[in-house]
């Protein structure tokens, strides 16, 4: 058996030499992965969420509220120098894309941004949130989720009553009821109030005089509250009545009208009785009676009329104005004779109709009875009850008028 040849002094030393270049040039490589793995795991920018909102105010005192601003510039320039710091690391943990660095900064929010009734000296904290994985997935350290306000600078609110709002609001009518029209007019010199809509609750396209029309003023409380004005009713309740007056109003009812005027009709419709050949063959053919002619012409002619009863009919409010409806009538009914050139003679009965009779605010009354003519004539009593009368049962209210001197 051999015996194993011992080292000399020189040769151990030059192994530890060796051995402990080794152990060093081990511990180093140790040192640097460390190094290289703690640098991979190190962020590579430190954002302070609340360094990129400003606050600012709206509304007034004790109904203030926060508008935050988030600034994207900022926020994109901080994303640029975390994607070069990305760019020009060794190591990357993970594939980031720029569509990561939007959705990021997408993701950064205020958490209570509707902070509302806020007065000068209130104390508000703010909360402020973003995606966490999406953070560590970019390697940023995000810090600044909170912050104390104090509430500043809110001015007081302007207040306005129902009465500053219709104050300068000029309602006015025009026409002859029921065909009364409406404007509404509103002269504030305020821009707030200028900018106010005022219209009835219930829109008409026509009013009675006498009526009672609720205007309300429209506004919304988010408007007011922009633009600093405390309204001490709400919109809903803000409402003005306003009674419906016209020229005048035509004329419903035949106690209103007096004895002259129906004299004058009466006296007017009979200057109506000139052409008597307008119904003249028609009348003589309704009697069983043979007209005449000479030179191919009639030779009818009226004899003095005389008034036998006259009806006032007043149109209901559902047809006033439709189809060809006119307010009001007066109808005469005169009983007249009609002869021709042989001297036979035939009884007849003929009407003559004034309508769309007013009355004016000062009590006085406005009628046409210039230009009177002849609208039904016939020897049949029940013809001119149809047209007087019968036809008008349903769209009128019909009175006939009392026994008088002028009758």
């Amino acid at each position: 058996m051999k015996r194993k040849k011992r080292m000399t002094s020189w040769e151990r030393r030059r192994y530890r030499r060796v051995k402990i270049m080794i152990s060093v040039m081990i511990f180093m490589f140790f040192i640097i992965v460390t190094v290289l793995f703690a640098r991979m795991l190190l962020p590579y920018e430190k954002l302070s969420l609340n360094e990129y909102f400003s606050v600012s105010y709206d509304g007034y005192n004790t109904k203030g509220f926060t508008v935050f601003e988030r600034d994207d510039e900022a926020l994109m320039q901080t994303m640029a120098e975390v994607s070069k710091k990305h760019d020009s690391s060794l190591f990357h943990k993970e594939e980031v894309t720029e569509e990561d660095y939007r959705n990021f900064i997408d993701s950064i929010r205020v958490v209570n941004e509707n902070q509302s009734n806020l007065s000068n000296g209130s104390r508000i904290s703010v909360k402020y949130t973003c995606d966490e994985m999406l953070a560590k997935k970019l390697k940023i350290s995000v810090t600044g989720k909170s912050k104390d306000i104090t509430v500043e600078g809110l001015s007081s609110a302007v207040v306005l009553t129902k009465e500053d709002l219709f104050q300068d609001l000029q309602v006015t009518f025009s026409g002859i009821s029921p065909n009364i029209t409406m404007e509404i007019t509103n002269n504030s010199s305020n821009e707030f109030i200028k900018n106010m809509v005022f219209n009835p609750e219930e829109f008409k396209e026509y009013y009675t005089a006498g009526e009672v029309v609720r205007i309300r003023a429209f506004f919304s409380d988010a408007e007011c509250l922009k633009q600093h004005y405390a309204i001490t009713t709400p919109s809903e309740q803000c409402v003005m009545e306003y009674t419906v007056e016209g020229m005048g109003e035509y004329v419903n009812s035949a106690s209103v009208l007096p004895d002259n005027i129906i004299k004058e009709a009466v006296a007017a419709g009979k200057t109506a009785f000139v052409d008597a050949n307008e119904y003249g063959v028609r009348i003589f053919c309704e009697a069983h009676l043979v007209p005449v002619y000479i030179n191919k012409k009639a030779t009818f002619r009226y004899l003095e009329p005389s008034l036998i009863s006259a009806y006032f009919k007043a149109v209901k409010p559902e047809y006033a104005g439709k189809d060809g409806n006119d307010y009001n009538d007066l109808d005469l009914v005169y009983f007249v004779k009609i002869t021709q050139a042989d001297g036979v003679t035939c009884d007849a009965e003929a009407v003559v109709r004034f309508s769309n009779i007013i009355q004016n605010k000062d009590g006085t009354f406005t009628y046409d009875f210039s230009n009177p003519k002849i609208m039904s004539a016939s020897y049949s009593d029940s013809s001119i009850k149809k047209n007087v009368i019968s036809r008008y049962e349903t769209t009128h209210v019909i009175e006939k008028l009392p026994y008088t001197e002028y009758y």
